[in-house]
């Protein structure tokens, strides 16, 4: 992949929004490990799914109201829903790709979801709802 001018010149933006979000998630209790700068965009990496959950709730998703395994499919979607719903919603409109990884006996990893890489614009909205519910 190529880095143009625009990409160099937008780097140190993207990772003061990065360093900024990660005080939010932190201030929050969320546990973002996989967040990183990845060229001119935050890599969200991947979160439990508990994880995902309080931040479709700080987001301003509804809370689920019926029992729920959030290790089964039918739970984890519905947190996906919410999610990305939420994540539109502060953003105005912003993408979020979420991929679930079932939890693996073989690898002994708990089940997770993959949150796609987000621009700078989107970042800063995340920011600021987080900041709001602080």
């Amino acid at each position: 992949m190529r880095t143009t001018i625009a990409d160099a010149d937008s780097m140190p933006l993207v990772q003061e929004i990065t360093e900024a979000l990660r005080a939010a998630f932190r201030q929050h209790g969320l546990d973002v490990p996989g967040l990183s700068v990845a060229l001119d965009k935050v890599e969200l990496g991947e979160v439990t799914v508990p994880t995902a959950d309080r931040l479709a709730r700080l987001l301003g998703a509804p809370a689920q109201t019926t029992e729920r395994n959030l290790e089964e499919w039918p739970e984890v979607r519905q947190v996906m829903r919410r999610l990305g719903a939420a994540f539109a919603a502060v953003t105005g409109g912003g993408f979020l790709d979420l991929y679930f990884h079932h939890d693996c006996v073989r690898c002994d990893s708990d089940a997770a979801l993959a949150l796609s890489p987000i621009d700078a614009q989107a970042a800063r909205g995340l920011l600021a709802a987080l900041r709001s519910r602080a």
